[in-house]
């Protein structure tokens, strides 16, 4: 009986020091709507840096408020370079999740904001930032207001540096989040193709 107790208590110890070393995300699935704001208008534009560093990506998205009450909000654009499994068969090996992600640049640029460890302790980004409220007007260092029957404009700019196997970003997410830190949207974009 004594053992019986001795292997739960160890598998209950076990269980919680693992627990302990993961981090929990409740990152929405896929896409957020809100009745709350829209995006009227988004614009993504390629040049080339003018320090020479590598390739800007230039994201222009125009919100739109829906309610009769001006809204505060904070504002997160992360740009990405994803590597996409295209599996012909169940016998390839799946990329690992170090290998996902080759370029990652959030706006406003604080990439420790984005780092998580996973379950093995090693660390991995995610297009969800750890404080929901970093997402500031840089001009104003407060929130974004979004006036009624008025749109806002927010730009945010992603460099691509230029390296050995360089490659340019492929997805665009947009999170915005309420003046109390909560999640109103999310939305992901695929870009293909050519940009000039």
């Amino acid at each position: 009986m004594k053992k019986k107790y001795c292997a739960i208590f160890m598998i209950l110890c076990a269980s919680a020091l693992m627990a302990q070393t993961t981090q929990k995300l409740d990152i929405p699935v896929q896409s957020l709507y809100s009745n709350q704001v829209k995006i009227k208008n988004i614009y993504f534009n390629k040049r080339v840096d003018v320090s020479g560093k590598g390739e800007v990506l230039e994201v222009e998205a125009i919100f739109e408020n829906l309610t009769d009450n001006p809204v505060d909000v904070y504002v997160n654009v992360i740009a990405t370079y994803e590597k996409e499994e295209k599996a012909k068969s169940s016998f390839e090996m799946p990329i690992p999740e170090k290998e996902r992600i080759r370029n990652f640049v959030p706006y406003p640029d604080d990439v420790a904001n984005y780092e998580y460890t996973d379950s093995k302790g090693k660390k991995i980004f995610q297009a969800y930032p750890k404080n929901t409220k970093s997402g500031i007007n840089p001009l104003t260092n407060k929130l974004y207001l979004l006036p009624v029957r008025d749109n806002l404009v927010v730009r945010s700019y992603h460099v691509s540096p230029y390296r050995k196997d360089f490659v340019f970003f492929n997805y665009v997410t947009l999170l915005v989040f309420d003046k109390d830190g909560n999640p109103i949207m999310r939305e992901v974009y695929e870009l293909k193709g050519k940009r000039k």
